[in-house]
């Protein structure tokens, strides 16, 4: 969810043609910052999703001194790409601004501009109970503003996973300005992440009241309805999703009709894309075959790491590369919109367990490298991608999982990117087979889960991997779930083989996992004992 500051515009994003980077560069080369900076600045028309402009800008506004736009340019790639380097540039800055604001800070104690900005650092940072504090701070110094601090500490106390907290402030806030759209949805948010969604949807649909053309509104509105299991309206209003800006140049970009269900595909290319994450795509890829089986040529975009595992879907589809040029087509449409396209309702939603496989190769290859089974066999993913905003509030720590060393069961964790924090207890849980660093693609990893018995995992792409895969897979949680998981289920019609464990109270991390490890000890000894029957 986005959360929205009051009064601040929305920044375009930008991007620089390559000689412009290597003029760029050149310059920074001979500490002729300004000149470098002007230059990438002359090519603000230029394609916005070509993202190493934002990086070189960054580093270029670092060396003027300039960090929080720095920050600001790291923080639009790493939406993007999850890339270490520039995350270490991110942290740089950081750690840069927060100590010349710690200065002025202690140089002005009573001026309000340094608080904030400090607390925007350490938020930034993920130091949330600071930044809460200095945001309380500010209040204290500045009550005509209050209104605008008060939502800036509520949007912290909803990352800090404290919604009963972050409402109390929204309330407060909007006594002082009643009538204010970005107030309104952000409270919509935290009774959204509540699952009172009926609350949830009156609440958007105040804030469009006072600002119509607020395209976060509508799509938060559209993941009510759909987690509520209204497909019809929320697959509908979910087509709002093209107004953000984030995602309105990439529909952009392809220029033939869109085709959401009403023409008729005889004798017609049309161009599949996958549009946002990893896990949209690997769910979507069920309709694929659908469209296949009508037109008259089905061409699949994706992600080069998806490629390989999109190619064993059972139908006439041609697969290419994000990267490689478009061909010939008559429509497009987006992957996420084929539920609109074939009115997709909960009880329509295309089942057929699996529609993805691993190739008997790699199988092989990863069976070979596991050695002779001796007991059962548990894929571990505790986190999502490395990407900003990093999603704490779904993500756990490894250090979480350490009952599970006690299970008389092999753990291998699918973990692709292992992050700092959790490196120590990855290296202190000898039980761990430490395999997720190894896997080349999607269609590699689809490999090894072929070997096991079980996947846990958290909200990942790897959890919709184990699904398509037809693998049993447990899913973790947190209180306000994806829409796709619904309301309140433990199963998932998208998922035959799923099951759903979910947080009981935001942030109780710790009391599904005591539910998960009783059920992991019937379920190992259940699962082995029918393993062996066959």
């Amino acid at each position: 969810m986005t959360k929205l500051e009051l009064g601040v515009p929305e920044r375009s994003r930008t991007g620089k043609p390559l000689d412009i980077i290597a003029e760029s560069v050149s310059l920074r080369g001979e500490k002729r910052y300004q000149e470098a900076l002007e230059r990438l600045e002359e090519a603000s028309s230029a394609d916005p999703a070509f993202l190493p402009l934002l990086v070189e800008k960054g580093i270029v506004l670092f060396e003027l001194g300039r960090c929080e736009e720095a920050i600001e340019c790291f923080d639009q790639f790493l939406k993007w790409s999850g890339n270490p380097q520039v995350r270490q540039l991110r942290e740089m800055c950081l750690k840069h601004a927060l100590a010349n604001c710690d200065l002025m800070v202690a140089q002005d104690r009573d001026s309000v501009e340094p608080l904030l900005k400090r607390a925007d650092i350490l938020g930034r940072l993920r130091r949330y109970e600071d930044a809460v504090r200095d945001y309380s701070a500010a209040m204290a110094i500045r009550a005509n503003e209050f209104a605008a601090i008060l939502n800036k500490r509520a949007n912290v106390l909803l990352d800090l996973d404290r919604p009963e907290d972050a409402l109390a402030g929204y309330d407060r806030a909007l006594e002082f300005l009643p009538f204010n759209a970005s107030l309104e949805y952000n409270r919509a948010n935290v009774l959204h992440k509540l699952s009172r969604m009926e609350e949830a949807i009156r609440g958007y649909d105040r804030a469009l009241e006072l600002k119509p053309d607020l395209a976060e509104a509508k799509m938060e509105r559209s993941h009510c309805r759909l987690a509520m299991g209204d497909f019809e309206r929320g697959f509908a209003e979910y087509e709002s999703r093209w107004e953000i800006t984030r995602l309105k140049y990439a529909k952009s970009s392809l220029p033939r009709p869109l085709w959401l269900g009403k023409e008729n595909l005889e004798g017609k290319t049309i161009v599949l894309w996958a549009e946002q994450g990893y896990g949209d795509t690997i769910q979507f890829l069920r309709y694929v075959p659908l469209v296949a089986r009508i037109a008259g040529k089905t061409v699949l975009r994706v992600a080069p790491c998806l490629q390989t595992l999109a190619k064993s879907l059972d139908c006439r589809v041609s697969v290419i590369s994000s990267v490689d040029a478009l061909p010939a087509h008559d429509f497009n449409c987006p992957l996420m919109s084929l539920p609109l396209a074939f009115a997709t309702r909960l009880e329509s939603i295309p089942a057929d367990i699996p529609y993805l496989s691993a190739e008997r190769a790699q199988v092989e290859k990863w069976k070979g490298r596991l050695g002779v089974a001796t007991r059962p066999r548990i894929g571990l993913v505790w986190a999502g991608n490395r990407r900003e905003p990093v999603n704490h509030t779904r993500d756990m720590r490894l250090e979480m999982f350490a009952p599970l060393m006690n299970l008389d069961a092999d753990i291998i964790s699918l973990q692709k990117e292992v992050g700092d924090e959790d490196r120590p207890a990855l290296a202190s849980m000898a039980r761990i087979a430490p395999l997720g660093e190894e896997l080349s693609d999607f269609a590699d990893t689809a490999a090894l889960i072929e070997n096991l018995d079980l996947v846990i995992s958290v909200d990942t792409a790897l959890a919709h991997l184990a699904g398509a895969l037809g693998k049993p897979v447990w899913i973790l949680l947190r209180y306000s779930g994806e829409w796709r998981w619904l309301l309140g289920r433990q199963d998932s019609p998208w998922y035959p083989t799923a099951r759903i464990f979910r947080q009981k109270t935001p942030g109780d991390w710790a009391g599904l996992l005591c539910e998960l490890v009783a059920q992991l000890g019937d379920w190992s000894k259940k699962s082995w004992v029918a393993s062996q029957t066959f």
